[in-house]
């Protein structure tokens, strides 16, 4: 019985993943963009290391 289960649960888990996997990359969800802000060294404010400029005070950062 035990074994059916485990079965169900791979199945279900690679059904899962076949459907999540494209659309997190449509999206441009990868685990790493998660870590991905910066401290602004002039105002302070958490910016997202896409932005080329501080969103607070407008001042140039550095490119990440």
């Amino acid at each position: 019985m035990d074994s059916v289960v485990d079965r169900l649960r791979v199945r279900v888990q690679k059904a899962l993943a076949f459907i999540t996997d494209p659309v997190r990359t449509f999206f441009g969800m990868n685990s790493r963009d998660f870590a991905s802000q910066r401290m602004c060294p002039f105002c302070g404010l958490i910016t997202s290391r896409r932005k080329n400029c501080c969103l607070e005070c407008g001042k140039s950062l550095k490119p990440a």
